[in-house]
């Protein structure tokens, strides 16, 4: 009696044992969840973070990604990674191909809401659609050649639309988003490309007529200076003929009045008539006169 008590008490202990056991449940560092119960069939709302939790034995975590998610739209996809380049539209109705790539992430506040919504298992394959359905509507908002000369800009357009996109209806960010390659038809890209060509050589002519402007631009100075040099010269040596001239004026003058204040003087002393004097100083003339250089008449 007492053995069949004693195993009846191990064999309900170790079943308690087992239940506790089974009541844990972890999310490791890379997850995140919701707490599901198996008996009532419900889920609680709050979040879980990575850890170790006792649940209960009739309770599991519905586990999520935590870490950032990849998705790729490229031409060398293999099966499973969602799939080849997405093909849409331009705004002026030429086919283009894009390959993209983006990284989105689980809100955490919002995973109860994104399990309500969406579910646990399907979840993916809705955010691959509702990603080629916002960047395939996002391509006909451009005309081709603006997507040929503006890629960066095309590329922040379409990361904001999809992320304000997934914040609202996918219960996701996307902090990443690459414009790998943009496809378009050949014979565009080959007539953008020789526009791009022939773009260049304008703009190396343009900056050839440039450099000859500032070319010219530098000889017509360089001879302003040489005039400005020329007409300094030529003012300067105005300046001091003018002055050499002034100078010999004035000596001159002052050198004549000394002479008629000389001959006033001879006349009051030798009480000649002004006749006389003018014959004296026509004798004095001639006297004076080098002998090599007189002639008379006769």
């Amino acid at each position: 009696m007492q053995c069949w008590l004693i195993s009846v008490v191990v064999v309900a202990v170790s079943t308690m044992i087992l239940l506790f056991l089974f009541s844990f449940d972890s999310l490791e560092y890379q997850q995140i969840g919701l707490n599901y119960s198996f008996l009532s069939e419900s889920v609680e709302k709050e979040p879980y973070k990575p850890g170790r939790y006792y649940l209960g034995v009739t309770n599991r975590f519905i586990k999520f990604p935590r870490t950032v998610q990849s998705v790729s739209f490229i031409d060398d996809w293999a099966e499973g990674l969602q799939g080849p380049a997405l093909q849409s539209r331009t705004k002026d109705g030429l086919t283009v191909r894009l390959e993209v790539s983006f990284q989105y992430k689980l809100i955490f506040n919002e995973l109860y809401n994104l399990w309500a919504t969406l579910g646990h298992d399907h979840y993916e394959t809705t955010f691959t659609r509702m990603a080629m359905e916002q960047l395939s509507t996002a391509t006909t908002n451009h005309n081709a050649h603006f997507f040929f000369r503006n890629r960066t800009y095309v590329s922040t357009e379409m990361h904001r639309k999809l992320d304000e996109h997934f914040r609202q209806h996918a219960f996701a960010e996307v902090p990443f988003f690459q414009l790998r390659t943009v496809h378009l038809p050949d014979d565009f890209e080959d007539a953008i490309r020789e526009t791009q060509v022939q773009e260049q050589h304008i703009h190396i002519a343009r900056l050839e007529q440039k450099k000859k402007k500032v070319t010219f631009a530098t000889e017509v100075l360089k001879a302003e200076q040489a005039v400005k040099k020329i007409n300094n010269q030529a003012e300067g040596e105005a300046t001091a003929t003018l002055t050499k001239n002034r100078a010999y004026c004035e000596q001159y003058k002052y050198t004549q009045e000394l002479q008629a204040d000389a001959l006033e003087g001879v006349i009051a002393a030798s009480a000649w008539t002004a006749p006389e004097l003018l014959d004296f100083l026509g004798l004095r003339a001639v006297r004076d006169h080098p002998s090599e250089n007189t002639l008379i008449r006769i």
